[in-house]
């Protein structure tokens, strides 16, 4: 009766341990997890049987005397047995994890949305290339915001500017990396809304425990209005004219600014401090954030330091200037205005 019982266990036990692993919040991260429970379902009776085989066995013919125990030989009937079986476990275990793979990898042909994310030390840049724009965030300072529609396929591009870095949403039940050289492309479909920590699983460097990114799944009506913000407040960036001299100070992998405004009609004088110790920077001038045509460029140069530079005279507009070490999450709109120093 005692052995029962402890058999009874043992199963309950084995089908309540399935119900405890987290369920995806994306399609694909839900197959994955059902692919786990499948898993643990058919390996489970297999642990509970050779478990209670291997204690019969230790009590039943443990050694009572001095005498050399009896030898015997297995016979090719028990030798089919003991390959067979396991085979057949495998195989149909590896069925299982094939049809969710082929599933999982499948690509979308018609994504609605496309994010090309930029991974460098040690920070995240989002493209979003149907929009036009891109988030990113501030190293050590600020984490990076992704913003995703619920219920809706989205398609991802990873690349590195640097080292290898992994791209890991725990939530999503997904992680790939991130590999210099190489572009890894995957679609997933978030299915619950919701905000979601995610992080770089491959350590990078001095700041790795600070690469990390917040996914944000909303309504589609709530992304729409997500994204017609992000274009305002790109196309709205406003500072006071400075006139022909300006300083920009890099800390914490960060500008003291996002705006730089000059008057028109005289060279620059432009002052670079470095104040992350170790850490390369440099300060560069583009037509605008899609970075066709670069106007200036400092050399790169560790901190602690400071730099002073000329730039020539450049027509009214605005441009767009970064860090090319540390690219967008380093940036800033840089405005020639006509007008005097206010």
């Amino acid at each position: 009766m005692r052995v029962r019982r402890s058999i009874a266990g043992a199963c309950a036990l084995g089908l309540l341990l399935p119900g405890c692993a987290q369920a995806g919040a994306t399609e694909q991260g839900q197959q994955i997890h059902d692919l786990f429970v499948t898993i643990t379902l058919i390996a489970a009776p297999v642990f509970v049987i050779v478990e209670l085989l291997l204690l019969f066995f230790v009590f039943r013919y443990r050694k009572r005397d001095d005498e050399a125990p009896p030898q015997h030989f297995g016979s090719n009937r028990s030798l089919v047995v003991f390959f067979l079986i396991p085979t057949i476990i495998v195989a149909v275990v590896y069925g299982f994890g094939e049809v969710t793979l082929a599933s999982v990898e499948k690509q979308d042909p018609n994504p609605q949305v496309e994010i090309r994310v930029e991974g460098f030390q040690w920070e995240w840049t989002f493209y979003y290339l149907n929009e036009g724009f891109f988030t990113t965030g501030k190293t050590v300072v600020k984490p990076a915001e992704m913003y995703l529609p619920v219920d809706t396929p989205i398609h991802f591009q990873l690349v590195s500017k640097d080292v290898i870095h992994s791209f890991f949403v725990p939530a999503f039940l997904f992680k790939r990396d991130v590999i210099p050289g190489r572009t890894n492309e995957f679609t997933i479909t978030p299915t619950t809304i919701g905000t979601y920590h995610a992080q770089c699983a491959e350590f990078c460097g001095l700041h790795h425990a600070q690469m990390t990114f917040e996914v944000h799944v909303v309504t589609y009506p709530d992304y729409l209005a997500w994204v017609k913000a992000q274009r305002r407040a790109a196309q709205n960036v406003t500072c006071p004219v400075t006139g022909d001299a300006i300083t920009v100070t890099a800390k914490d992998t960060a500008w003291n600014t996002n705006c730089l405004a000059v008057a028109a009609g005289a060279s620059i004088s432009l002052t670079v401090v470095n104040q992350d110790a170790g850490i390369d920077h440099n300060f560069a001038i583009y037509d605008s954030s899609k970075r066709n045509q670069r106007l200036f460029a400092t050399g790169r140069f560790s901190g602690v330091a400071t730099n002073s530079y000329q730039v020539d005279t450049l027509p009214p507009g605005t441009y767009y200037f970064q860090c090319d070490v540390h690219g967008p999450s380093m940036s800033g709109t840089f405005i020639v205005a006509k007008g005097e120093k206010q």
